[in-house]
């Protein structure tokens, strides 16, 4: 009997603020925040991972499980601010596939480095 795998959802968000965090800063506020609204059970549930953030841009994409999509959602209006800069999250567009959400928003795929 087939098993289906965990079906996940892709949000773009941006960064609103007088100053640009940088990634690691910005991962580590949205941990938190999940953390400090629904505890470790609530972290491990919505398993939110961030794909990407570009600090030019001050967006980003952020994969969390289908059904906790309202709970990401709520953590990332919850933060005030990052490293002690105010911002404001806002979430875009939500899409089932990273290659939809690119296509919608009309972002170009990251280019890898060339290896040195």
């Amino acid at each position: 009997m087939p098993v289906r795998g965990v079906r996940r959802r892709y949000l773009l968000f941006d960064v609103a603020g007088e100053h640009a965090p940088i990634e690691k800063a910005i991962w580590e506020t949205i941990r938190d925040s999940i953390l400090t609204l629904y505890g470790s059970k609530g972290l491990s549930l919505i398993d939110a991972n961030l794909i990407e953030y570009n600090e030019e841009t001050r967006n980003g994409i952020i994969r969390c499980t289908h059904d906790t999509e309202r709970f990401l959602r709520a953590s990332l209006a919850s933060i005030m601010n990052v490293s002690g800069s105010p911002v404001a999250f806002r979430v875009q567009r939500t899409s089932g596939t990273i290659k939809a959400l690119r296509k919608k928003a009309g972002i170009e795929k990251p280019k890898k480095e060339a290896a040195k």
